[in-house]
């Protein structure tokens, strides 16, 4: 009741006004907020890729991102990491930057607190030992984030990464589709998402996008458009970081 009062007063809001009071909240409320895009105009758009590392797509991408010179960010479940090192190793040795999405690919918001904290910090460990580096950057399985989230986030000295724009993988039927969804929308400062593994919840069919055909069409997109795929890490470098304050369930 009180989120639809609420959705009700905020679309009876002019859109300008909308968007001030989004920028008055988001300072507000920056210590709990999350980086969405860079601060200042860039030609810049950060590449990130969830859910892997997947034994053949992954070794794929990372030569595809080696032979056009560029890099990116790997948002990585532990678990598959664990298994496959030698994919994180190699993408660090790459200069990709290595970052947390959590164990498994589990909805933190439905998680006790307790469990929460300690499963969070056992994979930050686990992840700073397989990629030989400390961990900065973290991003929750399906976006979703509360306090209790943020705040466990905060306390391991992670910064989180949402996005916008993606690609859509999971709902579009081919990889030039999928593509034009996410080049449709894309501008400088942008952080886009992608995969290179395949999370999806028990008994949904696995995409059938090839996502390394998705990722070449991307890179040519951006070229098209004047634009610079690079890692989150570089593209805060580079512009800073714009952050909102993000909740999902």
């Amino acid at each position: 009741m009180i989120t639809a009062s609420l959705r009700k007063i905020a679309s009876a809001i002019p859109p300008s006004a909308r968007t001030r009071v989004h920028r008055v909240a988001d300072r507000f409320l920056d210590p709990w907020s999350s980086v969405v895009s860079a601060a200042r105009p860039t030609d810049l758009v950060a590449l990130t890729f969830d859910d892997g590392p997947h034994p053949d797509v992954t070794p794929r991408m990372l030569d595809l991102l080696r032979d056009r010179g560029v890099s990116a960010t790997f948002f990585v479940l532990t678990d598959l990491a664990v298994r496959h090192p030698d994919l994180i190793r190699r993408a660090v040795s790459e200069g990709h930057e290595m970052a947390l999405h959590f164990d498994r690919h589990d909805r933190l918001t439905r998680m006790p607190r307790a469990e929460l904290e300690a499963r969070f910090a056992a994979a930050v460990r686990t992840l700073e030992q397989v990629a030989g580096r400390a961990i900065k950057r973290f991003r929750p399985p399906y976006g979703a984030q509360g306090l209790p989230v943020i705040m466990a986030a905060r306390k391991l000295g992670l910064e989180i990464i949402v996005w916008r724009p993606s690609a859509f993988e999971w709902e579009e039927e081919t990889a030039q589709a999928s593509a034009a969804r996410l080049l449709d929308t894309v501008k400088g400062g942008d952080i886009a998402l992608l995969h290179d593994g395949y999370a999806v919840p028990p008994g949904e069919p696995i995409p059938p996008i090839d996502r390394v055909d998705l990722l070449a069409r991307v890179l040519d997109g951006l070229e098209a458009k004047g634009l610079r795929a690079t890692s989150v890490e570089k593209l805060i470098e580079a512009a800073g970081a714009r952050r909102t304050f993000w909740v999902r369930s």
